[in-house]
Parts: structure tokens; C-alpha cells; sequence
């Protein structure tokens, strides 16, 4: 593992403010670790020149690299070139080999090399210029208190061809890295964060092997890294373990979505699949159909979202939406073996239910769903109770619909 200790220093006070995100922190800290790098810490600066060179300061005393993003273009609030100068004792000049770059970037580009792109040349005494393949603003290199400082743009489409065509190389010539770190990705559906971590066989997992967690909704995901010179051989190790406990709940790999897992094994079964949504909104047919391939499982479907779309389309009687409710067992279940009347399809699912805000009651409150999943001699319905705002319903909802074609493809195969 590399000892070389690591900053990042991202700047712009769009990141603050929350008008936007820090991407490129964990961009840089990606491609660090391919490569044999550890990110030890970042920090995030606002536009403020003193908040910047006091950042800049303290981070000079810690640490052997230090990668700076933003703040290098032609606007008034690009203020890093000048700061870094002041905060460092350097005078600001024009650096030919960078007015080089940007007068042949605007050549290339047809656009004219006025005052505000030259200024981008500007850069603190003895920067070494790094080129920009996709922007105007150059970047720079320094080195100070044998720290060494790279400068790059906070565009993340410019920022990511610098770090792995000039910043890298660079690092590699100079502090030259440990083993590359590897990592493996796995989504579960079904179970909580805590639920699936009493289940990871820590003990048995080889030497080495890291595991993190992380969320995103409604799946949980486990990674597993492992920085060694044997990872791939320690992470077919512990793969191998954490599916032998967890395998039932899998749903995502670094290779396959959920929507490609349910498709392949629709069409391993042979099933062609039809779909009613309501609350969904029509969620669930473009996962499904985000995947290339799926005309071969998928036939069609219908946002049945009023109650006359329930009853023209798919044949619900009347007395069920009265008495029952749209949002009841008794409905799923009409909407499903509809649908399949209509379509002969091997396999139907609906779903409704209340997404919110509003809607609910005391009887069937807010992220009240019932899923209905037909097929030949088959029909099962089941209510669930999802909780959070209307997206969160709505992706619950549908996960928990591909979940049970999922396990019915599997059967069914």
C-alpha cells in the first residue's frame, strides 16, 4: 500500500451552497487507487481567497500531494492562480508554454484568443503548464516544501483526462505507488443495512479484504476492496463467501442491474411479461426497457392511473373500485388477470397503490401498494407498506415488483 499521503482541496462555493456536487473527489480518488494511490483526506473551500491560502496552508505541513480543483477559468470568481501565488510567496507572471496551449486550443476551436482566455496563462513562478485536451484553462504543476501541488480545472469532463493523462504520470515518475486497489460492487434488495451486515462472515474473509457499505435506494450496497498485488485472487476469495450468506438477496453486480438480472431470467424461462402500473407511473417499464435486448421478454404496457383507465383498459368491474377501492388487493388482482386477458401474455404484473403526498387515510395511508403477479393457473396479490416521499414509493415499489418476477423467472427457469 502507498504511504504517500494525499490531499484533495476542491474549491467553488457552488459546492457549498448546494447548488451543486462534489463529483470530482471521488473521481480523483477512483483513479488514484487504480493505480496503486490512496486519497488520505479532501477538503472543500468556498470562492474566498483567505479561506483558500489558509486550506492551502495547513495542508502544505501534512501532506507529500496535494490536488486542487476549480476556480482556473476566465471569470472574475477564478481566483486560484492568484491565491496560490500570495499563499505561497510567488509572483503571478504569464507562463508562455501555457499561452501556448490556449492560443492553439482557440486555433483549434475557431474561437478567438481574447484578454480573458490569455489570462488564464497567468500562474504562480516556476508552474509547470499541464494541458487541457478539452477546455481552454490550462492546468499547473508545482512543487513547494517538497509537497508537490497540481492544479486542475473544476469541470469534472476536464478535470478527469488531466488527472489520468498529466497528473498520474507525473505522480509516477516522482512517488511512484503501491498495488493497484481492486473493489467489487454487490446490491441487495430485501434486507436492511444492518440485517445483511450480521450476515457478512468477517471472520472468514481472507487478510487484506475491506468491506464498506453504502445506499442506494431501495438497494444496500456491499463493496469489497483489497489493495494487494494477490486482490483478485483474495476477492474471488470473499466473493465467494459473501454470496455463500447472502446470494438470495443479490440483485446488482459491477455486470448486471436488477432490470437486465429480471430480464435474463425472463427469457431463460421463456415468459414474455406484460405490465398495468399505477403509482408507479410507468417506473417499472423503463428499467425493464432500459435494457438492451428486452423486446424479447418484455410486450407491452399500460399507466392505468385513473380509475376509467382500470376499468376501460383492463376490464376492472366497478363494484371492486366502489366497494374495494383502486388501491386495494381486490383491484391488483382484477388489474393483473385483466391484462393478461386482453394480452394472452404468459405473464402480467400490476401495481397501485398511494405515492403521495396526499391521498392517503387512516385505513390506507400514504405508501400503501398492492402487486399482483398473474400467470397461468397462478394469481398472487400482496399489500405492502413503503414509507418515504412519493420517489422513494414509487422506486420501492418498483424494485419490489422486479423482485418478485425475479423470483418467479427462477422458479419458473
Amino acid at each position: 500500500m502507498s504511504l504517500i499521503r494525499i490531499a484533495v482541496m476542491a474549491t467553488g462555493s457552488e459546492l457549498l451552497n448546494g447548488s451543486s456536487s462534489d463529483t470530482n473527489t471521488r473521481d480523483i480518488a477512483r483513479l488514484l487507487g487504480e493505480v496503486g494511490y490512496r486519497l488520505t483526506t479532501s477538503v472543500c473551500v468556498g470562492d474566498d481567497p483567505d479561506a483558500i491560502a489558509r486550506s492551502l496552508r495547513q495542508l502544505l505541513t501534512d501532506y507529500d500531494v496535494i490536488i486542487c480543483t476549480g476556480g482556473l477559468g476566465s471569470t472574475g470568481d477564478d481566483l486560484t492562480a492568484k491565491t496560490v501565488a500570495l499563499a505561497l510567496g510567488r509572483a503571478l507572471e504569464e507562463n508562455p508554454k501555457a499561452v501556448e496551449m490556449i492560443a492553439q486550443n482557440c486555433k483549434e476551436r475557431q474561437r478567438d484568443f481574447d484578454a480573458p482566455l490569455r489570462r488564464q496563462a497567468q500562474m504562480p513562478q516556476k508552474s509547470v503548464p499541464l494541458v487541457n485536451q478539452v477546455g481552454t484553462a490550462p492546468g499547473f504543476w508545482l512543487r513547494q516544501q517538497n509537497c508537490d501541488l497540481f492544479f486542475l480545472p473544476g469541470v469534472p469532463a476536464e478535470m478527469r483526462p488531466m488527472m489520468q493523462n498529466a497528473v498520474i504520470p507525473a505522480l509516477q515518475r516522482t512517488k511512484p505507488g503501491g498495488a493497484p486497489l481492486k473493489q467489487r460492487n454487490f446490491k441487495f434488495f430485501g434486507l436492511s443495512e444492518p440485517q445483511l451486515e450480521a450476515r457478512v462472515p468477517y471472520k472468514d474473509l481472507p487478510p487484506g479484504i475491506d468491506v464498506g457499505f453504502s445506499l442506494d435506494y431501495p438497494l444496500v450496497k456491499i463493496t469489497l476492496r483489497c489493495q494487494s498485488p494477490l486482490a483478485a485472487t483474495l476477492l474471488d476469495d470473499a466473493q465467494a463467501l459473501l454470496l455463500d450468506k447472502l446470494g438470495d438477496y443479490l440483485a446488482e453486480t459491477d455486470e448486471e442491474t436488477m432490470p437486465a438480472l429480471v430480464g435474463r431470467l425472463l427469457k431463460r424461462a421463456g415468459l414474455r411479461l406484460s405490465l398495468a402500473e399505477s403509482c408507479t407511473g410507468g417506473l417499472l417499464s423503463h428499467l425493464l426497457t432500459s435494457v438492451a435486448g428486452s423486446s424479447d421478454f418484455f410486450e407491452r404496457a399500460g399507466i392505468t392511473y385513473a380509475d376509467a383507465a382500470k376499468i376501460d383498459w383492463l376490464g376492472v368491474p366497478r363494484d371492486i373500485i366502489a366497494q374495494q377501492g383502486a388501491v386495494s388487493a381486490e383491484c391488483a388482482t382484477a388489474m393483473a388477470q385483466g391484462l393478461r386477458a386482453v394480452t394472452g401474455t404468459d405473464l402480467t404484473l400490476a401495481i397501485t397503490g398511494i405515492a403521495g403526498p396526499g391521498g392517503g387515510s387512516l385505513d390506507k395511508p400514504v405508501g400503501t401498494v398492492f402487486l399482483a403477479l398473474a400467470a397461468e393457473d397462478l394469481c398472487q396479490v400482496r399489500g405492502y407498506q413503503f414509507h418515504g416521499d412519493r420517489q422513494k414509493i414509487q422506486r420501492m415499489s418498483a424494485f419490489m415488483a422486479m423482485e418478485w418476477l425475479r423470483r418467479f423467472a427462477l422458479e419458473a427457469g
